[in-house]
């Protein structure tokens, strides 16, 4: 059976938040177990790069990224969802992604399945998505896992606009349960 991490990039109970409950449905469906993980409600302190994690494998700081990199590391697959913040991916985000850094020396991240998606207020044309999934794509490659699926869903403003977006879901969900199963 296969178990996947989803971690959510937005504190606020909308899109983001919409998306990954949409998913849990799809992923008990199918057998997947699924863990979601909101850093911004979390007790996350700042990376403050003293590196002593790539001495010992662990960070100095005491805090809930104890209890999420061992959700990580009993993961298959890792999916990230972000808004998009100045075209970008969001702070609770990327946060959370420097905090993973004692899994990076010891390539405990090599080879595990990573998906990316953002979701983008405005028309694609008007509004992009694409920096956030180059980040966490490089964020992938960086950690020598294996980017199998990215995503941008868009036009998504308001806090339920991805709702109306079902059968996109939906079609978007049988691709990435083929890549993550």
């Amino acid at each position: 059976m296969s178990k996947v991490a989803i971690i959510i990039g937005s504190r606020r109970t909308g899109n983001s938040h919409h998306l990954a409950k949409k998913m849990m449905e799809h992923f008990k469906k199918e057998r997947i177990i699924s863990n979601v993980i909101i850093p911004g409600n979390q007790k996350i302190f700042l990376c403050t790069g003293c590196m002593d994690c790539d001495i010992n494998g662990k960070c100095d700081f005491k805090d809930d990224m104890e209890d999420n990199i061992n959700k990580i590391l009993e993961s298959e697959a890792l999916i990230f969802i972000t808004p998009t913040r100045w075209n970008l991916l969001s702070g609770d985000l990327k946060i959370f992604m420097d905090r993973l850094n004692p899994l990076y020396t010891p390539k405990k991240l090599e080879n595990k399945k990573m998906v990316a998606i953002a979701i983008g207020g405005k028309k694609k044309e008007e509004y992009s998505t694409e920096a956030a999934i180059t980040s966490l794509g490089s964020f992938a490659d960086s950690a020598n896992m294996k980017l199998v699926f990215s995503y941008q869903f868009n036009e998504c403003l308001q806090a339920n606009d991805i709702l109306e977006q079902e059968e996109e879901i939906n079609k978007m969900m049988e691709e990435l349960i083929k890549k993550v199963k």
